[in-house]
């Protein structure tokens, strides 16, 4: 497999779905893996009183946050999203490398970690009042933030959420973390809004109008001819089927892969992918053999979709939803 294709494999894997469970916030135990997306949508902890600070973060784990939470290091890039939309920017003294795509909206001279392999005696030293991670981290069943839960610094983990439902309650634990509350319900409320408005013009559609769809995470070429998509149990399948199409790869749970051959026999009416490192995803899949027959290519419906949008878990979902909806049916919506 080439470097880009694996890089962004991994990075599909750790945005769409739940690749771990989190690690518990004590010295003697890190949680085991679970790289099902459903067991992390059922899983997750419910989210606490709006009133109160949650004891228990979204992979399930004891925490205690501090009365008043001012410095904040976010080490996933949807949640740095979500915190920069409560308007909190003056706040993160830290983020990952993902979330370094609104460096713009970030202090010019933020520090910066590795997801995998933290500084851990650095972000220390940055004396923050909680850590926000992803469950993908932790995908080898160990901590990496370990020294830092030993510290006393409150760390929490939120895994990717499998469901438009499971992303709101993130939205609310942010919230509720940051003393936001307010900020967190009105966003989720409103997200929830515009899927339901899209959601109500796609159960207009009918059943023989349809389309069937297949959301790519990679694209196959002669040296890894595999495609890894996306399956039930996923907050992108929920959406395709949300505004009225088909998934292909719908029978297949979490992020399958499929063979090229396997690809070209479900013969979508439309490829969206997220795919950036490909400069001509169209061209390249038009000119593979096996390919010309099949109906997406035959009409020219490849399409890319936002890979910010459509691969972080949090309230801007809905505008790749919305860009979904017009790639799919542009009369209809």
């Amino acid at each position: 497999m080439n470097k880009k294709l694996l890089l962004t494999i991994t990075a599909a894997c750790m945005l769409l779905t739940a690749c771990g469970q989190g690690a518990s916030q004590t010295a003697s135990q890190t949680a085991a893996a679970d790289t099902s997306a459903e067991t992390a949508a059922e899983t997750a902890a419910p989210v606490a009183d709006s009133t109160a600070k949650p004891d228990t973060d979204r992979a399930g784990n004891p925490i205690t946050i501090p009365d008043e939470v001012d410095r904040i290091i976010s080490l996933n890039p949807a949640t740095t999203q979500t915190l920069l939309d409560f308007g909190l920017a003056d706040k993160i003294v830290a983020v990952d490398e993902y979330s370094m795509s609104y460096a713009d909206r970030l202090a010019a001279d933020i520090p910066v970690y590795s997801m995998y392999e933290p500084d851990q005696e650095s972000m220390v030293a940055l004396e923050p009042d909680i850590v926000f991670t992803s469950g993908m981290v932790y995908a080898g069943g160990d901590n990496p933030y370990i020294n830092v839960v030993n510290a006393g610094v409150c760390v929490a983990d939120i895994p990717s959420s499998a469901s438009i439902a499971a992303i709101e309650d993130d939205i609310r634990f942010i919230g509720a973390c940051v003393g936001e509350e307010e900020k967190a319900e009105k966003t989720a409320d409103d997200m929830q809004a515009r899927f339901d408005e899209l959601k109500a013009i796609g159960d207009t559609i009918p059943a023989e109008e349809k389309k069937s769809v297949m959301f790519w995470l990679s694209v196959p070429d002669d040296s890894y001819p595999t495609i890894y998509t996306v399956g039930s149990g996923t907050f992108i399948d929920e959406m395709i089927n949300a505004i009225g199409a088909v998934n292909a790869a719908g029978t297949e749970e979490g992020w399958p892969a499929f063979s090229e051959e396997a690809a070209i026999a479900a013969d979508p009416d439309i490829i969206l992918h997220s795919v950036s490192y490909v400069p001509n995803v169209a061209g390249s899949i038009s000119s593979r053999a096996g390919w010309e027959n099949t109906k997406a290519v035959k009409s020219g419906a490849i399409y890319y979709v936002d890979e910010n949008t459509s691969n972080r878990p949090n309230a801007h979902v809905i505008e790749a939803m919305e860009e979904m909806a017009k790639l799919i049916y542009p009369d209809k919506y």
